[in-house]
């Protein structure tokens, strides 16, 4: 494959059965009832940048935009990125990357964030290659649906 034949371009929701099995190899399979309305609002008020070859979705980039008091402003968030395997190595990440950066800049954000397991050393190397610099934070979550079943489960 060459690389000038992968075309970066946005999402739309009539592209959610061609994402899917992307998305289920991102999430080894754990897609839940809400998914597919997920990625239709991500349409709609995030980003989907998709790489494709021959018309074939190879890789998709999802992200967003929040408000952040540390930044002064609207930051932006790498929320996924994968590439399959085979085309991997090729540039198609960065390509994703770099569009989702011009379109943050656009967008007037302060900075572009992502999120990276802690076990994913070459997803962590990737980032570093492109500019991105290690936070010194933890992230934390309060799992709604986890404290919904649980407290179901008392009644």
């Amino acid at each position: 494959m060459k690389d000038e034949t992968v075309m970066i371009r946005t999402g739309e929701i009539s592209d959610y059965s061609s994402c899917l099995p992307l998305f289920i190899k991102l999430y080894h399979g754990d897609i839940g009832p809400d998914f597919k309305q997920t990625f239709k609002d991500y349409v709609r008020e995030g980003v989907v940048l998709l790489a494709e070859n021959s018309g074939k979705v190879i890789g998709i980039l999802v992200g967003s935009y929040h408000l952040d008091i540390d930044w002064e402003g609207k930051t932006a968030k790498i929320d996924a990125i994968i590439v399959y395997e085979a085309n991997r190595k090729k540039g198609i990440g960065t390509k994703l990357v770099q569009r989702f950066i011009s379109i943050s800049r656009r967008e007037q954000c302060k900075a572009v964030k992502s999120r990276v397991n802690v076990e994913n050393t070459v997803a962590q190397k990737f980032h570093e290659s492109q500019g991105f610099t290690k936070a010194n934070t933890y992230e934390y979550f309060l799992d709604f649906q986890e404290q919904h079943q649980t407290s179901n489960s008392t009644l």
